[in-house]
């Protein structure tokens, strides 16, 4: 056991002495890329919208750097989709997002605004594969989608500067001046983090001139919006859990980790708010999955959620099946997961109870639950907020209200600042929605930057 405990030890060593080696090598990556002392556009932000700004303002003619916090740029895009990046949807109506009118405005139509996703990447080279209207890379590897976007970067000649932390911009005289700390000094033992014994970041604080400024900073990041005096929107994480209760104290429990294809209802007061068909995944502390994700846009405390959990089998054939076996816990096995079909029938009054089958259907096509909140919000894929959509000019994404000025719709008045992506107080539903918004919000900031 001795050796055992030896041998564990040794592995997560190794495994923590590899994740150090990557870090050093990013950092020292990001310490030899060098910078201009000024650009044209400069991105603040290096994840999907900030990339595809990037390479818009320079293939419109601009010289433009890419300032990210991050040890290196993109590596937010690797963690969607668990891994595989569901990249699109081949639907793209303005309905499926918070602000459909500005949707329509920045993306165009449906097939119109597909189009523009694809084409992009298929100029980048990258081939997809599509399951229900969803689009992941053949590869399924998120890291495909990061690839492509990389290399065009650095074909088109944009500069990536990576370990980089915005500390503030201003604009004097028609210049921006941004403000940023590097997260390394270069010492005895070469490159190495840059802090001192309580974490406090020590790099050399520098300098980069601008002619244009992009915002693409994604969710959570709403500090440099709020020096430039920016209107916000109070942000909140979304696409995540939904806490909730079961219709017995320890239902959620024993079904925990069960899965089950269902039709979910949303409603308020008697009234839906939404019908979401797909796949949800029980926890103990509610529902979670894609139908749970959808939920949790619109999802208030008190909100009732009803589950079909046979949503291709009518209440007649649930009757049919548990009458004709009477006695039999396995009676509805062949359209339900086997535990959650034990618990139905336990909740409803057991296999030995009579009239059974008339109880079992009502909670087999509308298992009820009541919503107390939103939960695993840490891991909650989108941040709704940020940057209020009312400051901006929807053809340019061009920002107004800068500095308390007064807002104006010309697009003459903008200072040359735009904003993009997750940055701004819009968000998509689950299926490919968000990352499109990122790739062609991006590409609109970045061209009328470079233009601007």
């Amino acid at each position: 056991m001795a050796g055992g405990r030896r041998k564990a030890t040794g592995k997560g060593g190794a495994k923590g002495g590899s994740r150090a080696r990557e870090r050093e090598r990013m950092l020292a990556d990001a310490a030899h890329a060098e910078l201009p002392a000024r650009a044209d556009v400069c991105v603040i932000g290096g994840g999907a919208a900030g990339l595809c700004a990037a390479i818009a303002a320079r293939e419109a003619g601009a010289r433009a750097v890419v300032l990210e916090r991050d040890l290196a740029c993109g590596r937010t895009i690797l963690a969607t989709g668990n891994g595989r990046c569901n990249f699109c949807n081949t639907r793209l109506e303005a309905r499926n997002y918070n602000h459909p009118e500005l949707a329509e405005a920045v993306m165009g139509e449906p097939a119109a605004a597909l189009e523009q996703v694809l084409g992009f990447f298929r100029e980048g080279g990258l081939a997809w594969a599509e399951e229900d209207g969803r689009l992941y890379p053949r590869s399924r590897q998120a890291a495909s989608v990061r690839n492509v976007l990389l290399s065009r970067c650095w074909r088109e000649g944009v500069t990536l500067a990576p370990a980089r932390e915005v500390l503030g911009a201003v604009r004097r005289h028609g210049t921006w001046y941004v403000t940023y700390r590097e997260r390394w000094h270069e010492g005895a033992l070469g490159i190495v983090p840059a802090q001192d014994e309580e974490g406090h970041a020590t790099g050399a604080i520098r300098t980069l001139r601008a002619r244009s400024l992009v915002i693409a900073s994604g969710g959570g990041t709403s500090a440099l919006a709020k020096e430039l005096g920016l209107p916000l929107v109070a942000e909140s994480p979304v696409l995540c859990g939904v806490a909730a209760q079961g219709p017995t104290p320890h239902l959620l429990e024993a079904i925990d980790g069960r899965r089950a294809h269902c039709v979910a209802t949303l409603t308020r007061a008697g009234r839906v708010v939404l019908r979401e068909a797909g796949e949800v995944l029980f926890r103990p502390y509610g529902l979670s999955g894609i139908v749970s994700f959808d939920l949790s846009r619109v999802a208030r405390r008190g909100d009732m959620v009803e589950l079909d959990l046979v949503p291709e089998v009518d209440a007649w054939e649930v009757d049919h099946l548990v009458a004709s076996r009477p006695g039999d816990t396995a009676a509805l096995d062949g359209i339900l997961d086997p535990v959650i079909a034990a618990e139905l029938l336990r909740l409803a009054g057991g296999t030995g109870s009579s009239g059974l089958a008339w109880r079992v259907a009502p909670l087999a096509k509308g298992l009820p639950f009541r919503v107390t909140g939103l939960a695993d919000e840490a891991h909650a894929q989108v941040t709704r907020g940020g940057i209020d959509v009312a400051a901006l000019h929807a053809q340019t994404l061009a920002l107004r209200g800068v500095g308390g000025t007064r807002p104006s719709d010309s697009p003459t008045a903008h200072p040359r600042l735009y904003g993009c992506g997750e940055a701004l107080d819009m968000d998509g539903a689950c299926g490919g929605f968000n990352l499109a918004w990122a790739w062609l919000s991006g590409l609109t900031a970045g061209e009328a930057a470079a233009r601007g």
